[in-house]
Protein backbone atom coordinates (compact mmCIF):
# COMPACT_ATOMS: atom_id res chain seq x y z
CA UNK A 1 0.00 0.00 0.00
CA UNK A 2 1.71 3.53 -1.04
CA UNK A 3 1.42 6.84 0.94
CA UNK A 4 0.54 9.82 -0.63
CA UNK A 5 1.07 13.05 1.41
CA UNK A 6 -1.15 15.86 -0.14
CA UNK A 7 0.29 18.80 1.86
CA UNK A 8 2.08 20.69 -1.28
CA UNK A 9 5.50 20.73 1.08
CA UNK A 10 6.16 16.73 1.61
CA UNK A 11 9.53 17.30 3.22
CA UNK A 12 7.98 20.09 5.68
CA UNK A 13 5.10 17.67 6.01
CA UNK A 14 7.46 15.05 6.90
CA UNK A 15 9.20 16.88 9.44
CA UNK A 16 5.87 17.31 11.55
CA UNK A 17 5.00 14.03 11.38
CA UNK A 18 8.37 13.36 13.33
CA UNK A 19 7.72 15.49 15.87
CA UNK A 20 4.79 13.19 17.23
CA UNK A 21 4.87 11.23 20.02
CA UNK A 22 3.62 7.20 19.84
CA UNK A 23 0.66 7.93 21.83
CA UNK A 24 -0.69 10.33 19.54
CA UNK A 25 -3.15 8.90 17.25
CA UNK A 26 -6.36 9.78 17.86
CA UNK A 27 -9.84 7.19 17.84
CA UNK A 28 -10.47 7.40 14.23
CA UNK A 29 -14.36 7.68 12.01
CA UNK A 30 -15.77 5.83 8.50
CA UNK A 31 -16.71 7.91 5.76
CA UNK A 32 -16.95 7.48 1.73
CA UNK A 33 -15.20 10.02 1.15
CA UNK A 34 -14.55 9.33 -2.43
CA UNK A 35 -17.73 8.25 -3.02
CA UNK A 36 -17.22 4.53 -4.02
CA UNK A 37 -19.76 3.14 -1.83
CA UNK A 38 -17.20 2.17 1.19
CA UNK A 39 -16.46 3.43 4.56
CA UNK A 40 -12.83 4.94 4.65
CA UNK A 41 -11.30 5.09 7.74
CA UNK A 42 -10.23 8.83 8.56
CA UNK A 43 -8.24 9.80 11.59
CA UNK A 44 -6.22 12.94 13.37
CA UNK A 45 -3.69 13.07 15.26
CA UNK A 46 -1.70 15.99 17.02
CA UNK A 47 1.41 16.67 15.77
CA UNK A 48 3.00 19.24 17.54
CA UNK A 49 1.20 22.15 19.61
CA UNK A 50 -0.72 23.89 16.92
CA UNK A 51 -0.43 20.98 13.73
CA UNK A 52 -2.41 17.81 13.21
CA UNK A 53 -2.22 15.28 10.82
CA UNK A 54 -5.66 14.38 8.91
CA UNK A 55 -5.37 10.64 7.46
CA UNK A 56 -7.58 8.60 5.06
CA UNK A 57 -7.10 5.11 4.10
CA UNK A 58 -8.34 4.83 0.39
CA UNK A 59 -8.46 1.29 -1.08
CA UNK A 60 -5.02 1.50 -2.50
CA UNK A 61 -3.32 4.41 -0.43
CA UNK A 62 -3.04 6.65 2.22
CA UNK A 63 -3.48 10.28 1.70
CA UNK A 64 -2.65 12.96 4.12
CA UNK A 65 -2.92 16.51 5.00
CA UNK A 66 -1.47 18.84 7.81
CA UNK A 67 -4.04 20.93 9.89
CA UNK A 68 -3.38 23.61 11.91
CA UNK A 69 -4.77 23.47 15.18
CA UNK A 70 -4.90 21.86 18.33
CA UNK A 71 -8.30 19.09 18.76
CA UNK A 72 -7.75 18.55 21.98
CA UNK A 73 -8.23 14.90 21.39
CA UNK A 74 -12.04 15.89 20.06
CA UNK A 75 -13.02 13.54 17.33
CA UNK A 76 -13.72 13.83 13.65
CA UNK A 77 -17.19 14.20 12.14
CA UNK A 78 -18.44 12.39 9.13
CA UNK A 79 -21.22 14.83 7.19
CA UNK A 80 -22.43 14.76 3.60
CA UNK A 81 -23.28 18.42 3.81
CA UNK A 82 -24.84 18.80 0.77
CA UNK A 83 -26.25 14.75 -0.13
CA UNK A 84 -24.47 14.16 -2.80
CA UNK A 85 -23.42 10.59 -1.73
CA UNK A 86 -19.90 11.75 -1.20
CA UNK A 87 -18.55 12.31 2.50
CA UNK A 88 -17.05 15.10 4.33
CA UNK A 89 -15.41 15.22 8.00
CA UNK A 90 -15.66 18.20 10.21
CA UNK A 91 -12.20 18.66 11.46
CA UNK A 92 -12.24 20.17 15.04
CA UNK A 93 -9.41 23.16 14.70
CA UNK A 94 -9.83 24.86 18.19
CA UNK A 95 -11.26 24.46 21.17
CA UNK A 96 -12.43 27.15 23.59
CA UNK A 97 -13.79 27.02 26.99
CA UNK A 98 -17.24 25.84 26.00
CA UNK A 99 -17.10 26.23 21.62
CA UNK A 100 -15.34 23.80 19.27
CA UNK A 101 -14.43 25.60 16.04
CA UNK A 102 -14.36 23.18 12.88
CA UNK A 103 -13.65 23.36 9.34
CA UNK A 104 -14.96 21.20 6.54
CA UNK A 105 -12.47 19.02 4.51
CA UNK A 106 -12.97 16.68 1.80
CA UNK A 107 -10.97 14.58 -0.57
CA UNK A 108 -10.49 14.64 -4.42
CA UNK A 109 -8.55 12.73 -6.44
CA UNK A 110 -6.81 15.78 -8.03
CA UNK A 111 -5.88 17.40 -4.76
CA UNK A 112 -6.28 15.08 -1.85
CA UNK A 113 -7.73 16.31 1.48
CA UNK A 114 -8.37 19.76 1.36
CA UNK A 115 -10.98 21.96 2.96
CA UNK A 116 -14.43 23.43 1.97
CA UNK A 117 -13.86 26.67 1.13
CA UNK A 118 -15.94 30.25 0.79
CA UNK A 119 -16.27 31.99 -2.26
CA UNK A 120 -13.11 34.58 -1.40
CA UNK A 121 -10.99 31.91 -1.19
CA UNK A 122 -11.34 31.39 2.78
CA UNK A 123 -11.65 27.91 4.86
CA UNK A 124 -15.36 27.21 6.02
CA UNK A 125 -15.88 27.68 9.63
CA UNK A 126 -18.52 26.55 11.85
CA UNK A 127 -18.97 26.60 15.41
CA UNK A 128 -20.90 24.47 17.95
CA UNK A 129 -21.30 25.20 21.26
CA UNK A 130 -21.79 28.30 23.44
CA UNK A 131 -23.01 29.04 27.21
CA UNK A 132 -25.07 31.12 29.29
CA UNK A 133 -24.19 34.50 27.40
CA UNK A 134 -23.40 32.43 23.68
CA UNK A 135 -25.22 30.50 21.07
CA UNK A 136 -23.36 28.40 17.90
CA UNK A 137 -24.53 25.78 15.89
CA UNK A 138 -24.29 24.24 12.86
CA UNK A 139 -26.65 21.49 10.59
CA UNK A 140 -27.92 20.97 7.14
CA UNK A 141 -31.53 21.38 5.98
CA UNK A 142 -33.22 19.85 2.34
CA UNK A 143 -33.22 21.38 -0.77
CA UNK A 144 -34.55 20.57 -3.80
CA UNK A 145 -30.69 19.10 -5.21
CA UNK A 146 -29.87 17.86 -1.96
CA UNK A 147 -28.85 19.96 1.41
CA UNK A 148 -28.08 23.56 2.41
CA UNK A 149 -24.89 23.59 4.98
CA UNK A 150 -26.70 26.03 7.82
CA UNK A 151 -24.21 28.25 10.65
CA UNK A 152 -25.77 30.09 13.69
CA UNK A 153 -23.66 32.71 16.10
CA UNK A 154 -25.42 34.78 18.76
CA UNK A 155 -24.47 36.09 22.02
CA UNK A 156 -27.14 37.91 24.77
CA UNK A 157 -27.41 41.47 24.81
CA UNK A 158 -25.82 43.42 27.73
CA UNK A 159 -29.16 42.85 29.56
CA UNK A 160 -29.47 39.14 29.02
CA UNK A 161 -33.27 40.07 27.79
CA UNK A 162 -32.33 38.38 24.49
CA UNK A 163 -30.02 36.73 21.84
CA UNK A 164 -28.62 38.52 18.84
CA UNK A 165 -26.77 37.25 16.02
CA UNK A 166 -26.83 35.53 12.65
CA UNK A 167 -28.42 32.42 10.94
CA UNK A 168 -25.70 31.66 7.87
CA UNK A 169 -27.28 29.50 4.75
CA UNK A 170 -24.83 27.64 2.31
CA UNK A 171 -24.98 25.95 -0.89
CA UNK A 172 -22.11 23.63 -1.38
CA UNK A 173 -21.05 22.22 -4.28
CA UNK A 174 -17.67 21.06 -5.83
CA UNK A 175 -15.74 22.47 -2.46
CA UNK A 176 -16.86 26.07 -2.61
CA UNK A 177 -19.68 26.94 -0.07
CA UNK A 178 -21.66 29.53 -1.93
CA UNK A 179 -23.83 32.10 0.50
CA UNK A 180 -27.43 31.36 0.16
CA UNK A 181 -29.03 33.66 2.97
CA UNK A 182 -27.60 35.92 5.54
CA UNK A 183 -30.41 36.38 7.86
CA UNK A 184 -29.74 38.64 11.10
CA UNK A 185 -31.43 37.38 14.22
CA UNK A 186 -32.43 40.12 17.04
CA UNK A 187 -34.50 39.73 20.27
CA UNK A 188 -34.71 35.62 19.89
CA UNK A 189 -35.05 33.95 23.33
CA UNK A 190 -32.96 30.80 23.21
CA UNK A 191 -35.63 28.25 22.06
CA UNK A 192 -36.47 30.77 19.30
CA UNK A 193 -36.33 28.34 15.95
CA UNK A 194 -34.30 31.24 14.28
CA UNK A 195 -30.82 30.17 16.78
CA UNK A 196 -31.83 26.24 16.30
CA UNK A 197 -29.50 23.91 14.10
CA UNK A 198 -28.53 20.16 14.60
CA UNK A 199 -24.97 18.82 13.64
CA UNK A 200 -26.79 15.52 13.19
CA UNK A 201 -29.04 16.38 10.29
CA UNK A 202 -26.13 16.65 8.56
CA UNK A 203 -24.71 12.93 8.71
CA UNK A 204 -24.08 11.09 6.12
CA UNK A 205 -26.91 9.38 3.91
CA UNK A 206 -27.79 5.35 4.57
Amino acid sequence: MRSKLVTGVAAASMAVLSQAPAHAQEPGVKADIDGDGRADPVSLRQVSDDQMLLRAGLSEEFTDAVVSGNARGLPLIPVDVNADGIDEVMVPESVGANTVIYTTWRYTPEAGLHPVRTADGKPLTLAEGGGARALSSYGCTPAADGRLLVGVNAFATPDDSAFEGERVTYAVRDGVATLVADVPVQGAGRDDPRLQADPATCAPLD
